[in-house]
């Protein structure tokens, strides 16, 4: 599986479960800084790991009574095995590899009292992708704050290595191979062992969201999102292979794809017991036939003013996209008309989620700053745990229990993730 940083914002937008919408009237931000370090661990096919390593550093400045100037960096460090061809003894073919990418964010955020407008631009790079993306976004907040509508727009201007394939056939092409990638100057365009050189392949994503936030009561808040992208160029991956009557091709795909996705949320605050439930359910589809729902529950716990503890869970299914197939169908029938792939992102999958979130929050009173220094602190450790149910190309039941109702018996955990987070104010 090909990881990559994402350099556009998440669908998903986080809302207050006390009941006050989050828009730009509020008062003038403090200076920030924030340490993140996030360690994922997956389990797969051979007893093979795959591990991500994704420290973040965000800093935020005031320089100005409504302007604030904000500098992040981000980087993953990965490790574990693939398989190096899509087929079905996958597991044997299983290749090592490691990986290293990193990206940073300059952005520039104004606020007035009812609306807010923010620009960025990041720049990801690693030894075969490099990403560039431009983003806008603004909200404000209709006359009694109540209502807060926000939109948002970033534009990816993103380029791939790839072998270069221009005079073959789709089942003629040949894969990168993870011992090309560490060789020098195999990305530059220089004739690599094989004797075909490599290129770079453009890949352009334009990503639109508008949300509507709305304050039902003074205890509850709900929220509906709508999210689309285009994507348009290289979109493959350059080291898969699947092997398809025979032969052993890099995968094919679409060099178009339009996505679209719908999210309501709701939280709702429990004052007799301090505490807060929210649900959440999506709904997404592809033109390349992938069709998903996600259902999510949280609750919050609040101990004392200074402990908050939430729990989380979340059930996925999606069918397959419509040039899917298993392995042993490939093999034996080759591919879905002109595009063929071995990218489990692409097929009929089931997960589910839980774990566990405990936070300190302090805040500066009237005895003085927090630890002799701060206005405000926010000390995160968070566990999850997540199961995996791939299903076979055609299951289209869309059944969020999972494949003949086994999905939440697995014994074995397919993978963890664990995260510390120190947010200071100051």
């Amino acid at each position: 599986m090909r990881l990559q940083l994402s350099c556009f914002p998440v669908a998903s937008v986080a809302i207050v479960a006390a009941g006050v919408a989050s828009g730009a009237s509020s008062a003038r931000a403090d200076d920030r800084v924030d340490f993140t370090t996030t360690w994922f661990q997956e389990q797969r096919a051979g007893a093979s790991n795959l591990t991500i390593i994704h420290p973040q550093f965000d800093l935020g400045v005031d320089i100005g009574e409504n302007t604030e100037l904000g500098v992040k960096y981000q980087a993953d460090v990965v490790s574990g095995a693939t398989a190096s061809v899509y087929s079905v003894d996958a597991v044997s073919s299983a290749t090592e590899f490691d990986d290293y990418r990193q990206a940073g964010t300059v952005s520039l955020g104004f606020s007035g009292r009812r609306a807010g407008f923010s620009l960025s631009g990041t720049f990801g790079t690693e030894r075969d992708y490099l990403s560039l993306s431009v983003s806008a976004g603004a909200n404000v907040d209709l006359p009694g704050k109540n209502t807060n509508l926000a939109l948002s727009y970033t534009r990816n201007f993103d380029e791939v290595c790839d072998r270069d394939n221009s005079l073959l056939s789709p089942l003629e092409r040949r894969a990168l191979s993870v011992e090309e990638c560490n060789k020098d100057g195999v990305f530059f365009g220089e004739d690599d062992i094989l004797g075909s050189g490599t290129v770079w392949r453009d890949l352009s994503i334009d990503t639109a969201q508008a949300t509507v936030t709305q304050n039902v009561s003074p205890t509850m808040v709900g929220q509906l999102s709508l999210y689309g992208s285009i994507l348009n160029g290289f979109q493959a991956n350059p080291y898969r292979r699947v092997r398809v009557s025979g032969v052993e091709a890099q995968e094919n795909l679409p060099s178009t794809r339009q996505r679209i996705a719908l999210t309501g949320r709701i939280k709702k605050f429990l004052p007799s017991t301090n505490s807060a439930v929210g649900g959440t359910l999506r709904g997404y589809a592809d033109s390349w036939g992938v069709e998903s729902v996600t259902a999510e529950m949280d609750f919050y716990q609040y101990f004392g003013r200074a402990l908050l503890l939430r729990f989380r869970g979340r059930l996925y299914a999606q069918n397959e996209a419509v040039f899917f197939k298993d392995a042993f169908f490939y093999e034996t029938e080759g591919p879905a008309g002109e595009f063929f792939t071995g990218d489990r992102e692409l097929a009929p999958l089931r997960q589910a989620m839980g774990g566990a979130k405990l936070s300190y929050i302090a805040a500066r009173d009237d005895e003085g700053e927090v630890w002799g220094l701060f206005d405000e602190v926010l000390l995160n450790v968070k566990f999850e745990a997540l199961f995996y149910d791939e299903a076979a190309a055609g299951d289209d039941s869309m059944n969020l229990a999972g494949r003949d109702g086994q999905f939440l018996n697995q014994a074995l955990l397919d993978a963890v993730v664990l995260q510390l987070s120190l947010r200071m104010a100051y």
